[in-house]
């Protein structure tokens, strides 16, 4: 394998796990919600589980804005 081979698998594995980490952000983003209920927080996961990228930029339009008050004084996952 050459040099280029090695850098285009470490970069689809930097894209793979950067939306990994995208999912789990706006599937805990969610369950803080308080003002969905259980129903549509089940769509919503479904949602981004059946079509991640479409799913993570239809959400991040549509409910995006209420995502820094919902995260607050809360830690982060680390």
């Amino acid at each position: 394998m050459s040099i280029w081979d090695y850098v285009t698998v470490f970069f689809w594995v930097y894209v793979g796990i950067a939306c990994l980490c995208i999912i789990v952000f706006l599937i805990v983003d969610i369950f803080r919600d308080e003002t969905l209920s259980g129903w549509a927080k089940a769509v919503w996961v479904a949602f981004l589980v059946v079509f991640p990228f479409v799913g993570s930029i239809v959400y991040l339009i549509a409910r995006g804005g209420g995502m820094s008050s919902r995260g607050g004084n809360q830690p982060m996952l680390a």
